[in-house]
């Protein structure tokens, strides 16, 4: 253990710690990582602007187990500042709340998801919006928890006020009905009209008439795969989606199956990417779940040929997966609440993953920026629990993490600012009173 050090030697000690770390860093220190994302912010308006509400009301929210998604369009799309969700009528479960961009883009509302609210309680905001492109509707995924129920959406935007109408409601993502066994049904005749077409000469009348029928057999699929207010489980969409690269890459060049195994295949794609943006309470995707499933995808994609008809759908879509990872992992991070020490070692792992990992590792540009994410969540973390350490404790992870600068297998950017807290005299105001 290290003697107490006089008041005087802490203040020399520090700022000496501060300037050798200062001389220490690389100056390509800040490349070790992107620049982290930014902290969520409070629910306070933007400093000297006006706001301007609008309220939309949805009435006789869906008992159903899994609810339904409402979605609120704006007659006049704007840039919107938050949002706030109040029960107007008995208690609701609200699973998720995403914004939708003219662009049609989805961006989650973190604090309007996984929530239950009720008629007692005052209105729930959402976090500030750090986008500034204009949005054209909100949607929610919403179950009533016993009798009627009903709720109000406010949008507020430093434009003007925002006109909110209830739009036709969007049972698409719904536990109500699982309809594996039945996409298995309908699968029988889109596989008997294959194997009809592909035993036919090329161009002959036979192969015809068989594609005409695959067609409505393929239509009727992907119809039933999008039937509102069913589901279908993520284990046989990645079955689907594995068979469908196989047959697509095998059947006729050139003849009828092959663009029916390509719609096939870009249908249950499609469904997957949105079941991921739409989690339901019997459908989740973790991040652990989505990376396995993305190493799963590669390793079937590097085994195709470079001539393999499926190869390039089948990589453009498995590259869309993967991209979702990290995101999925920054909103665990903060459900998580986590000290500093469990978020550093989060941080710290999955940097070594991605300085390990080689330039062309599928995987190395997720685990750099999951990396990012949860070291932001470690220092927002010391920047609360500084305030209660001592000077004993301080010094200790000053000593620890000026040798973790010094390394290589920690990044020389997150340490020094981790040092900069440690060491800011600032935080002394609760030892020396």
């Amino acid at each position: 253990m290290y003697p107490k050090l006089s008041k005087v030697l802490l203040c020399t000690f520090l700022s000496a710690s501060l300037a050798q770390a200062g001389q220490t860093l690389s100056p390509l220190a800040a490349a070790d990582l992107p620049k982290p994302p930014a902290p969520p912010s409070s629910p306070n308006p933007p400093p000297n602007q006006p706001t301007f509400e609008g309220i939309g009301r949805v009435d006789q929210v869906t008992r159903q187990t899994g609810g339904d998604i409402y979605r609120l369009e704006l007659t006049k799309s704007l840039p919107l500042v938050r949002l706030e969700a109040k029960s107007k009528l008995g208690r609701i479960k609200i699973y998720s709340t995403a914004i939708i961009t003219d662009k049609n883009e989805r961006i989650p509302v973190r604090q309007l998801t996984g929530l239950n609210i009720d008629e007692s309680m005052q209105a729930v905001s959402s976090e500030i919006f750090s986008t500034q492109v204009s949005i054209a509707a909100i949607e929610i995924l919403a179950e009533a928890m016993g009798g009627e129920a009903a709720m109000e959406i406010k949008a507020i935007s430093t434009k003007e006020a925002p006109k909110l109408i209830l739009g036709q409601r969007q049972p698409e993502y719904s536990c109500k009905r699982n309809i594996d066994a039945l996409l298995k049904d309908k699968l029988d005749p889109v596989q008997l009209w294959v194997s009809r077409a592909e035993a036919s000469a090329p161009g002959s009348v036979q192969e015809k008439f068989a594609g005409n029928q695959l067609k409505e057999q393929v239509k009727d699929f992907v119809a039933t795969l999008r039937t509102s207010g069913s589901y279908t489980s993520t284990s046989y969409l990645v079955t689907l989606i594995n068979f469908f690269t196989d047959q697509y890459n095998n059947v006729r060049a050139g003849g009828v199956s092959e663009p029916a195994y390509k719609d096939m295949l870009t249908a249950v794609f499609d469904i997957l990417g949105y079941a991921i943006q739409n989690e339901l309470p019997c459908r989740k995707f973790s991040s652990d779940v989505l990376m396995q499933m993305s190493l799963d995808f590669n390793k079937k994609y590097s085994g195709m040929t470079e001539q393999s008809r499926a190869r390039a759908v089948f990589g453009k879509m498995m590259t869309k997966i993967r991209d979702t990872i990290p995101d999925q992992y920054r909103k665990e991070l903060a459900a998580a609440n986590l000290g500093f020490r469990a978020a550093d070692a989060e941080g710290s792992k999955y940097y070594k993953l991605f300085i390990a990992g080689k330039d062309d590792d599928f995987l190395k540009s997720t685990n750099r920026d999951m990396s990012a994410y949860a070291f932001v969540v470690a220092e927002q973390a010391l920047q609360k629990e500084v305030k209660m350490m001592d000077i004993e404790q301080r010094y200790q992870l000053i000593v620890e993490y000026q040798a973790k600068a010094n390394s290589n297998d920690f990044p020389q950017a997150v340490a020094g600012r981790y040092l900069a807290i440690l060491s800011d005299q600032g935080y002394n105001f609760l030892l020396f009173r």
